[in-house]
């Protein structure tokens, strides 16, 4: 028979030994061998263990969204101060101050006696010169006017006479023509009185004419 050969006491190069379990810094590599060294050696691994879970760094913030993301904001400038808030000077001071009855009266006196230049009178009224009127007619005594009414041939014929006349009495006699709408032989002039003559009955229209002002 063939013999087997014996196995080499010696190890394979590549064989490695089994690595030993990691035990906890505080424990022991002997197995305890009393009940209390066990109690002790749970309560040391349960310390330990709380102690890594207390260490462990933090979790890594979320970003950011961009709908969470703040707007930037301009820079602001840098404020100047506003004239109010500037102080106020001696002048500006005394400008403003409340004027007492004293200073009022001497400040009314000295205007009074220092009229005003010629510059700040208000602008006169432009004076226009009319020519003197043609004719005048004169009133009564009782401020009547000398407007008399005739009648002649039974009543049948009425006419409306001008007295006290002074000027022209012919300008007279042609402004009647066209206020009465009157033909040229219906107003005329009486040569010896020196009246003013119209056909018709009018004294009612003459003494309106003559009240507005527009004649004598």
């Amino acid at each position: 028979m063939t013999p087997y050969p014996e196995p080499s006491s010696e190890a394979s190069p590549t064989s490695q030994p089994p690595s030993a379990p990691s035990l906890p810094p505080n424990a022991s590599a002997e197995a305890p061998s009393t009940p209390q060294q066990a109690q002790r050696a749970a309560d040391l691994a349960a310390a330990e263990a709380i102690t890594e879970s207390d260490s462990a760094q933090p979790p890594e913030p979320k970003p950011t969204l961009p709908s969470q993301r703040l707007p930037k904001t301009p820079k602001s400038q840098p404020t100047t101060a506003t004239p109010s808030s500037k102080p106020q000077s001696a002048f500006q001071a005394q400008k403003f101050r409340p004027e007492s009855r004293t200073q009022k009266a001497l400040r009314l006196r000295n205007s009074a006696s220092n009229p005003p230049s010629s510059s700040t009178t208000p602008k006169q009224a432009l004076k226009i010169e009319l020519p003197p009127p043609k004719y005048h007619v004169s009133r009564s005594a009782t401020k009547n006017l000398p407007i008399y009414t005739d009648y002649k041939r039974g009543g049948n014929l009425r006419l409306t006479t001008v007295r006290k006349i002074t000027g022209d009495a012919s300008a007279l006699r042609d402004e009647l023509r066209v206020l009465l709408n009157k033909r040229e032989g219906e107003v005329s002039v009486n040569g010896l009185t020196g009246h003013v003559v119209v056909k018709g009955h009018c004294a009612g229209r003459l003494r309106g004419f003559w009240r507005r002002g527009d004649v004598g």
